[in-house]
């Protein structure tokens, strides 16, 4: 039989895994993503100096120091992306059904917080995260 303090600390445990939307700590990591969202957009042209004209050969190549550096640059912003997609489902959200009566109840569920976010923009950010540019 478990004791109500061991139900409360594992109740408490679970309570600590779930991310506040609303909260300090994701404020600040929606702006640090934006951020390096920005970034990435702004360094995904650097692929399209990674073909060169070799003037020897006469042909295309492949600038090697541009692409290793376009493409450890855009991994990098990718990591951030990646972790986005996991706070995702580590983040509550607010019942729908609590918002008529204006409590906002935090959904803590994490089996419904994967199955909300599965069935809403999930498919977009895996596709998002995809290492296009990065694949020659």
């Amino acid at each position: 039989m478990n004791h109500p303090r061991e139900n409360f600390v594992s109740e408490v445990a679970s309570r600590k895994k779930i991310l506040d939307p609303q909260g300090p700590f994701l404020q600040k990591w929606n702006k640090i993503f934006v951020l390096s969202c920005l970034i990435a957009v702004s360094l995904d042209p650097l692929f399209f100096y990674v073909p060169v004209i070799d003037d020897r050969k006469k042909c295309l190549s492949l600038d090697r120091m541009m692409e290793i550096t376009a493409s450890v640059l855009r991994s990098f912003t990718d990591i951030f992306y990646m972790l986005h997609i996991i706070f995702h489902f580590r983040t509550g959200f607010i019942a729908p059904s609590s918002r008529e009566f204006e409590r906002g109840v935090l959904v803590e569920d994490t089996w419904a917080i994967a199955k909300r976010y599965l069935s809403s923009y999930f498919l977009i950010d895996i596709l998002s995260v995809l290492p296009l540019p990065q694949v020659e």
